[in-house]
């Protein structure tokens, strides 16, 4: 937790409703309320009772939370014999005994592939945790160090939160305390909605973001396609109709998260300077068709690694920024966040003791771009309010990959007037004396974050893995090891340097394999969206991103059209030839340009001759079955026949 900054505390109504909640992962705004909701649905109180000094767990994302990872502990407190309220925490933790370590992993079919999900388990009595829970814990997990500490910081948080509020009701009174919390939802309802009527410009957005399944045989584009309808007295919409049928694969998400998504979207870029609780939840309408990829009705099927219900929220963002613009409220104005990533890992540390563990650098991934500045390097996930990747060497006591690199990714970041934020490039070599199986998750082989107002999207995320390499030979006798991507991140330093046999996967999902002593494993986190046309960025900024290694001569040249002298002082512009070369481009952008009507026309003919990829193609025959509305819809857009499928 400490690393992480993952975890949020909430105070609850008797009834589930959340009434205030610390910072920290706003994706669980309404999460923990699920999760008692349900309690209450199942009879809980009768069967198996509430008694003040009970501790409830559950990490089953089903009910509520994200993914087995999101485990939370939420107790009841009674005032003069009766229920007044509960109070939650959740933590994300990061080894569940899934059937990849790190909990993480992109193969899983099934949610029995997912480790120990355990659905709102009585785990504590009188103040005290069981120590059978923690013995299931032990035997169930490569490690059970973060679980089992975790829950002991939710269970004091708890204590503390309710202690405090027991006294708060002796000092106010019964009566004034469930009329207080009650009018704060109420409260932060009308703000909510206030906030939308003076913020968005009323109207319909309309946004889709991409994600897609890599499973071998099951590849194919999955999108989140987000209607957003923002009304003049203040009440916003979000339709999610067109969304692809969830099936036997990880990249998917429950109900509960894609709520916990959404509302994470609107709490950071709209309702920041409010209160948020279940009132925000209250504010906004929502249509997730069931059976989707973020509204599964088998419970059986894995949701851990959320895929599009993360683009969802990246494109209901996008909808939020163009509703911005449109009111005027340029600043607020910006294009997607990271799609964070990274690597996880399992086997025997360097102490001998089992491991399992995802890095959670990416927390610090790159930052979206803005109407009026570049994103932040390193600084940034939609998610995690905290930003912070965690000290390399805590890391290595918990997943024993000791770094080479880690480093500001080049070009990450989309391109545009603003660039987008670049994240973290590591480069891990797997010590001797242990024994390690390393895998990653990602995105599919396609851009991973969008851009906005001609910013171009994000770069695609990748992984290089290199076995039997020549490291130890290398140290052995004192020779260059590599430490950076170097100049070209297309063929990077530690590829050309090192022997290796090596493998290259675009978009960086892995799935977890024993690597060999003195392997090498170079991920890459998230990067931010670009803002608006390159062409049009100040030159000097260019200059000054050579500088500081975080672009190339290449992309300089190419994208922004700016043309540089290096000199012993640094980069220097020729603001003439940069001004040239720049009229050229243009030129060569309307040269190449195609009429939007003849576009239309020519992507129709390819769509009625079945010309498209084969994963676009899995898409389409499947929405096109599912939602008659999107069908509708699509066809009537590129004039296709009612009864128009995808050819084989």
């Amino acid at each position: 937790t400490r690393e992480q900054g993952e975890i949020i505390f909430g105070l609850y109504t008797p009834e589930g409703d959340s009434i205030c909640l610390s910072t920290g992962l706003m994706i669980h705004v309404h999460t923990m309320s699920r999760a008692i909701k349900w309690m209450i649905e199942q009879d809980y109180e009768s069967d198996i009772g509430f008694n003040e000094g009970d501790y409830f767990f559950n990490n089953d994302s089903f009910i509520g939370g994200g993914h087995p990872s999101d485990q939370m502990l939420i107790t009841p407190f009674y005032v003069d014999g009766r229920l007044e309220g509960w109070v939650g925490g959740l933590t994300h933790v990061t080894e569940t005994g899934a059937v990849e370590p790190g909990a993480m992993g992109s193969s899983f079919t099934s949610r029995f592939a997912e480790g120990l999900i355990l659905p709102c388990l009585k785990i504590g009595e009188s103040d005290r945790l069981r120590r059978d829970f923690d013995i299931l814990v032990d035997r169930g997990t490569r490690s059970s160090v973060s679980w089992l500490a975790d829950n002991r910081a939710k269970l004091a948080g708890l204590k503390l939160i309710r202690e405090a509020v027991k006294q708060l009701i002796a000092d106010v009174g019964i009566e004034y305390y469930r009329k207080v919390v009650r009018e704060y939802i109420e409260d932060t309802l009308r703000a909510t909605r206030e906030k939308v009527r003076r913020s968005l410009f009323p109207g319909r957005y309309r946004e889709v973001a991409w994600r897609g399944v890599t499973l071998p045989g099951q590849e194919s584009l999955l999108h989140g396609p987000c209607e957003m309808t923002v009304t003049r007295d203040g009440r916003i919409k979000l339709d999610f109709e067109g969304l692809p049928s969830a099936r036997k694969q990880p990249f998917q998400g429950t109900l509960p998260l894609f709520e916990g998504m959404l509302f994470n979207a609107l709490i950071q870029n709209v309702f920041y300077d409010l209160r948020y609780n279940d009132g925000t939840f209250l504010a906004v309408e929502l249509h997730v068709p069931e059976g989707t990829v973020c509204n599964p009705s088998n419970i059986q099927l894995p949701t851990t690694l959320w895929g599009p219900a993360y683009g969802g929220m990246q494109a209901a963002g996008q909808c939020v920024a163009r509703a911005y613009f449109a009111m005027g409220y340029r600043e607020e104005v910006h294009a997607s966040g990271p799609l964070t990533s990274g690597n996880l890992a399992g086997g025997l540390d360097q102490y001998g003791r089992p491991f399992g563990s995802q890095c959670f650098e990416f927390a610090a991934s790159g930052m979206y771009a803005t109407a009026f500045m570049d994103g932040l390097d390193t600084a940034f996930s939609d998610f995690n309010a905290e930003g912070d990747m965690g000290d390399a060497e805590v890391w290595e006591q918990q997943m024993p990959q000791l770094w080479l690199a880690r480093e500001i990714r080049k070009d990450g970041g989309g391109y545009g007037r603003f660039r987008g934020g670049n994240g973290i490039h590591s480069l891990y070599m797997v010590p001797p004396g242990v024994e390690m199986d390393m895998g990653s998750f990602g995105s599919p082989p396609i851009f991973s974050t969008a851009g906005l107002m001609g910013g171009y999207p994000a770069s695609c995320l990748r992984v290089w893995v290199g076995r039997n390499t020549d490291l130890e030979a290398r140290i052995a006798g004192g020779l260059e090891i590599p430490s950076s991507e170097g100049e070209d991140p297309s063929q990077p330093d530690f590829v050309r340097t090192v022997r290796a046999d090596w493998e290259f996967v675009h978009g960086q999902n892995y799935a977890a394999r024993p690597l060999p002593a003195y392997s090498l494993f170079s991920v890459v986190s998230g990067d931010g969206g670009g803002y608006g046309d390159p062409l049009e960025r100040d030159p000097s900024a260019v200059a000054r991103d050579l500088e500081n290694g975080v672009t190339t001569l290449r992309t300089a040249r190419n994208v922004y059209g700016v043309v540089v002298r290096e000199t012993p002082d640094g980069f220097e512009v020729d603001a003439d030839a940069t001004q040239r070369l720049r009229e050229e481009k243009r030129r060569e952008r309307i040269e190449r340009a195609v009429p939007a009507a003849e576009y239309k026309r020519r992507v129709r003919q390819r769509l009625l001759a079945g010309d498209i990829p084969a994963p676009a193609k899995a898409l389409y025959r499947d929405v096109l079955r599912i939602s008659s509305k999107w069908a509708r819809g699509f066809r009537e857009f590129w004039d296709l026949p009612e009864e128009y499928e995808v050819p084989a």
